[in-house]
């Protein structure tokens, strides 16, 4: 007899059946039909209960499924709103790159917010369409409605910060422009750094703009006898009204030295600078100033002052300022000015210089100062200008290192012959 299944020989021993090789009585053998019918009906019952688990599972599964691709339709919609809005305020900006008026901005910025609530209405449509509601397993409308709400404000507040942005970027490029032009005035009212050459005299200057346009300037003119004509200034502020204002100094200084030519004197240069500065500035700006005029014949050089940082005379080694005292120009309507004159001798070395130089800030925010200035002129001053120009210049540098100039850096250097 072949070998019967141990649970099945357990269930046999229950009803009496220990030996297996002759048939039971009538009623034992009813007894074993109705255990097997008990038991075919639990192995149908369980079946029953697993297809309807699986059944209900497959139920929740559909559903999740259904409802976390209503959640991808949405999010993509939100993306894709979210791109629309980014081109659409990136094609305002660049057709705004340099706007002409505010007006032209305004107007701009108009026409985006319109298409960019168009694109939010084009969202707010397709998600409103997304599956919900009624289907099985989908999120209750409320829910809907509630994240619809809650991505309509994201995207608003989204919309409200590039329109900030957009408005940012046209003040920097106008900003921008303003600089340009405000370095355009002071490049041409500057002399280029080619080394000056006129009798007994010997000059090299360095002009360095900052980062953010300063006020800096200076010239020279020749006048009647051989006589020489340097000016140096420095407006306060910066930006193109500083420009302005340099200009109105250089068109002053060029007016006086064309209508008064023998008679012009350093002190007598800035009383008509003042007046012109005075009345472009209207005393929001100033300018401090030094105005020299070298004769050659009898070697000496006369100066007037109005605030300006004193040049500098190296003389056997020995260090001087050239002292002058007077106002800034613009502080008001009418203001004298003295001049001092100084006698030179050959080998003399002069430097004019702006603020800029000796508040030159490391990236500690340490200044050049004007003492390490006047040991390093006076360790240059037998250099021909142009050397002992370049050696500042070099020496400044490695001083601030990575740091940008806060402020225009302008130096003036002479040799007397």
């Amino acid at each position: 007899m072949a070998e019967i299944d141990p649970l099945l020989a357990r269930q046999l021993r229950r009803l009496g059946l220990e030996d297996l090789s002759e048939p039971p009585d009538r009623e034992t053998w009813q007894k074993v039909v109705a255990r097997i019918s008990e038991h075919y009906r639990h192995v149908a019952d369980d079946r029953s209960l697993l297809t309807r688990s699986l059944d209900l599972s497959t139920n929740e599964m559909g559903a999740l499924h259904r409802k976390l691709q209503a959640e991808r339709d949405r999010l993509r919609s939100v993306v894709v709103a979210i791109g629309d809005a980014l081109t659409i305020f990136h094609d305002a900006a660049s057709s705004q790159v340099e706007p002409a008026r505010p007006l032209d901005v305004d107007s701009t910025i108009s026409m985006a917010k319109r298409r960019f609530a168009a694109k939010l209405s084009d969202l707010l449509s397709l998600s409103g369409a997304a599956p919900g509601g009624d289907a099985p397993g989908a999120p209750p409308a409320s829910d809907a409605d509630e994240a619809i709400h809650e991505v309509r404000v994201q995207l608003v507040a989204l919309g409200d910060r590039l329109v900030q942005l957009l408005h940012d970027t046209a003040e920097r490029a106008s900003l921008k422009k303003q600089l340009e032009v405000a370095r355009a005035v002071q490049q041409m009212l500057v002399p280029s750094d080619d080394v000056i050459e006129r009798r007994s005299l010997r000059l090299a200057s360095h002009f360095q703009p900052a980062a953010e346009c300063g006020g800096d300037w200076w010239t020279f003119h020749d006048l009647p006898d051989g006589k020489l004509l340097t000016v140096i200034g420095d407006v306060t502020g910066h930006g193109i009204s500083s420009a302005i204002i340099t200009g109105a100094a250089k068109a002053a200084c060029d007016v006086a030295r064309t209508f008064v030519r023998e008679e012009l004197s350093a002190a007598q240069l800035l009383r008509l600078m003042n007046c012109s500065i005075f009345e472009a500035g209207k005393q929001k700006y100033l300018m401090t100033c030094a105005a020299c005029i070298f004769d050659p014949e009898a070697r000496t050089l006369t100066l007037a002052n109005a605030g300006h940082p004193f040049p500098y005379l190296v003389r056997n080694n020995t260090v001087r300022q050239l002292a002058a005292q007077g106002s800034p120009l613009g502080a008001a309507s009418s203001a004298e000015y003295a001049s001092s004159t100084v006698h030179l001798e050959g080998g003399d070395a002069l430097l004019w210089f702006t603020d800029g130089v000796t508040e030159c800030e490391n990236a500690s925010s340490e200044q050049f100062t004007e003492k390490r200035l006047r040991a390093l002129f006076q360790s240059v001053a037998t250099y021909a200008p142009e050397e002992a120009r370049d050696a500042i210049v070099a020496a400044v540098s490695r001083f601030r290192g990575e740091r940008s100039l806060d402020d225009d850096m302008t130096l003036v250097v002479a040799r007397v012959l």
